[in-house]
């Protein structure tokens, strides 16, 4: 379940629940009291949408809609401000995505790949949230959904996902010039993983198919080499990871492949 950090507190809204419904509720973590608390709902029930923050201020960003399968992906955005504890609609995105990622560099959130039209797709979108509107940029090399990323520096590094099969593809994009580059693969094609950034080190938790992997593998800009971490304690496919302080808190997610909702909320610390 996409999650995100905003002042200081790890916000998890939406996602899928034992039923296989679509959730509206929120939920906010603290990592200094390791507590949980309620907070406004989301105005509609998303699962698989990208998650954001800039300015200060939460987005939720396209996603699949509640319905029977196949699930129709949605355009909608919305803005949580903390201040007011209220949503706002902003402007859709140009045409309806799910499992996708989006990430925030300068000011702007970047949205990447997904399912669109009925496939993966390569799509690059970005959203000024001050301007309250969306441009196209250059496209992934590799079409994927059910993918993760991170920024490091300048770059925004796109890895795993699947198309008809798992993807270890690692890419980066650099905004300043729109430009894509490939790195070194990842050593585990997975799809429905996470990462989080820390040290300056791109960290990846978990995915599936086959089964449900607990695998943790970090890669190093500077080298451009993978090592392996240590394992999850909860193997896991569409959780979230957020990076706060010097820990990577991963949450929720499935226990099987497919499926599975899972409550776990795991910490991973570099020494």
């Amino acid at each position: 379940m996409p999650s995100a950090l905003l002042g200081g507190r790890i916000y998890t809204p939406g996602g899928i629940d034992a039923d296989r419904s679509a959730e509206v509720r929120m939920d906010v973590y603290d990592p200094a009291t390791d507590r949980w608390t309620p907070a406004p709902p989301l105005p509609e029930a998303r699962h698989h949408f990208g998650i954001a923050v800039a300015g200060g201020k939460l987005y939720v960003i396209g996603g699949y809609q509640p319905g029977p399968l196949p699930w129709a992906p949605s355009d909608a955005v919305f803005e949580f401000d903390p201040a007011t504890q209220a949503w706002t609609r902003k402007a859709p995105m140009p045409a309806p995505r799910a499992a996708h990622v989006s990430v925030e560099l300068g000011g702007r959130i970047y949205s990447i790949g997904g399912v669109s039209g009925g496939g993966a797709v390569p799509t690059t979108e970005v959203f000024d949230p001050a301007a309250n509107s969306w441009a196209a940029r250059a496209p992934m090399p590799t079409a994927r959904e059910h993918l993760t990323a991170a920024v490091i520096g300048e770059r925004i590094l796109v890895v795993g996902g699947r198309t008809n099969r798992n993807l270890a593809a690692l890419e980066a994009y650099t905004p300043s010039t729109n430009l894509w580059s490939e790195l070194r693969e990842m050593p585990t094609a997975r799809g429905g993983l996470t990462a989080a950034a820390l040290g300056g080190r791109l960290l990846v938790f978990g995915g599936e198919s086959p089964g449900v992997f607990s695998a943790t593998e970090e890669y190093d800009p500077t080298t451009n080499a993978w090592r392996r971490m240590a394992d999850m304690l909860t193997p896991r496919h569409g959780m979230g990871a957020v990076a706060a302080g010097n820990t990577i808190y991963v949450i929720g997610g499935g226990s099987r492949e497919g499926f599975g909702a899972s409550a776990a909320n795991e910490a991973f610390a570099i020494p």
